[in-house]
């Protein structure tokens, strides 16, 4: 049985095929009352192939040009321009050899003599080429420019939509009853027996929610700037848990890496909340680089017997929200025993 996600993208690329189909007869129409003077003609049905043909293998080379251009980028008009320019040259290339081959298929079929080829291809025939050519990129243009700027604008909105629901998320999370009631118990007891270590808590409590606030509406903060947030996190986790957890940060410097705010700590508190720690068997949380692309979260994996119902829409957030800013997914690895998460950064 086809898989619903399967079954929605064929839709989309019947769909699609169906549009550069009506791309083709329109461009074909076009050029019959151009060239022909006149709809019905003998190389109609020609035509038509080699429009269709010819659209398929633009608009490849055109997703294959211009999908990683974000619309939002500081140099989006500079780049557009240049890979435009490199685009048309290569349409036109192609678009060429296209026309020789057909002008040779038909030579062959006349069984004409071989040594008048070049001498056939007049100046008229080039001329009705270019003429055609031109036309073709002028219609191309404004299809192609009109499917990437409503894309562009499609993943605006989505962009916003997922921008929402983080903060959505976010929110929930700083009014969270759980954590602030876990966090306000280790308060009290830490007032009546350490005073000095009760200040260093708030402090630290401080500092995660203003982080928050700061960053919630950000789409990348510097590495180094979540670690000492995710630093904070841990700090009122572990006066809480003691000798049960344990976090290893294998990161030097970080101040020109970029990241989604929360992600590291999002990730952190997934580990402490869904998995088992004693002061026998301590939970240990790694967070590493792998290569030059990546911050990894790893820990040992022991899941609690009894969990929370979980949408796990927190990881899923992360990860749309990395395909969208970054043009790159996480990278969730787990085995029997062992939980790693790879985090894509951008170097600033």
């Amino acid at each position: 049985m086809a898989h619903p996600t399967d079954n929605k993208t064929l839709k989309q690329k019947i769909f699609w095929h169906l549009q550069v189909v009506a791309g083709a007869v329109f461009i074909t129409l076009v050029f019959s009352l151009i060239l022909q003077k006149k709809i019905v003609h003998d190389s109609f049905i020609e035509m038509l192939i080699l429009s269709f043909i010819q659209l398929e293998i633009f608009v490849w080379l055109g997703t294959l040009f211009f999908q990683s251009i974000k619309i939002e980028e500081p140099k989006y008009v500079r780049r557009m321009v240049s890979r435009l320019l490199v685009f048309y040259l290569s349409v036109l290339a192609i678009a060429f050899f296209l026309f020789l081959a057909i002008f040779l298929f038909h030579f062959i079929k006349n069984d004409t003599d071989f040594s008048l080829f070049f001498e056939s291809i007049s100046g008229l025939e080039l001329k009705g080429f270019f003429n055609a050519s031109l036309i073709g990129f002028a219609l191309g243009a404004i299809f192609f420019f009109y499917t990437q700027w409503n894309d562009s604008l499609k993943q605006m909105q989505k962009l916003k939509e997922e921008k929402l629901i983080f903060q959505y998320e976010t929110l929930k999370n700083q009014v969270n009853p759980h954590f602030l009631f876990n966090s306000l118990n280790t308060l009290s007891s830490l007032v009546n027996q350490d005073v000095e270590s009760s200040e260093k808590f708030i402090q630290k409590l401080s500092s995660v929610y203003r982080y928050i606030l700061e960053n919630k509406d950000k789409e990348l903060v510097s590495v180094s700037t979540e670690l000492e947030f995710v630093k904070d996190y841990f700090y009122l986790q572990k006066i809480r848990d003691q000798e049960k957890i344990e976090l290893k940060i294998e990161v030097s410097n970080g101040n020109s890496e970029m990241i989604l705010p929360v992600s590291l700590q999002m990730l952190v508190e997934n580990a402490i909340k869904h998995n088992v720690a004693t002061r026998n068997d301590p939970l240990e949380i790694i967070i590493h680089y792998e290569g030059l692309d990546k911050l990894v979260v790893r820990n040992r994996l022991k899941e609690k017997l009894q969990l929370n119902n979980s949408s796990k829409i927190g990881l899923k957030n992360l990860n749309e929200r990395c395909r969208l800013i970054l043009d790159r997914e996480i990278e969730i690895q787990e085995t029997s025993d062992e939980f790693v998460v790879k985090v894509p950064i951008r170097l600033n």
